[in-house]
């Protein structure tokens, strides 16, 4: 005589616990990826600030002496910070 071992009504649901873990891990590193990028886009932000105010600071003359004029400091200062 053969016994069915299935519940009346289960459907065949592959939950697998490697899958379960995996959707986690991806959406932790999914999370993680984007609060650094936010993190460091927000950082060259405050760098590239300090840059132009301290660029803003010093005088013609100086200015001069690095080969910008005090209108190229805004492009200067996001060269400076980004490697462009």
């Amino acid at each position: 005589m053969t016994v069915n071992s299935h519940a009346v009504g289960s459907e065949n649901r592959n939950f697998s616990a490697t899958g379960v873990v995996s959707g986690i891990v991806a959406a932790v590193e999914g999370f993680l990826s984007k609060t650094l990028a936010n993190a460091g886009s927000g950082l060259k932000a405050v760098q590239t600030a300090r840059m132009k105010s301290t660029l803003s600071g010093m005088s013609d003359h100086q200015l001069a002496q690095i080969g910008i004029s005090r209108s190229e400091i805004p492009k200067y200062a996001e060269s400076l910070i980004t490697g462009a």
